[in-house]
């Protein structure tokens, strides 16, 4: 159950924040490369984020 409400989290913030609902192509290769691109973005903000912030706690200590 939380495994599943976490990956609703991530569609919720893909969804909103990368405008997948405002997508005019609902199948199809143009519509999965814009959810691919979308999801390459966020996974990429994520690991930059962390890695940031690992740093960061590391330097702090």
């Amino acid at each position: 159950m939380k495994r599943r409400s976490a990956v609703e989290r991530v569609n919720a913030y893909l969804k909103e924040f990368f405008q997948l609902n405002n997508v005019r192509h609902r199948s199809g290769t143009k519509a999965r490369l814009h959810f691919n691109l979308a999801t390459l973005v966020y996974n990429s903000m994520k690991l930059a984020t962390d890695r940031l912030n690992k740093k960061r706690n590391i330097q702090a200590a």
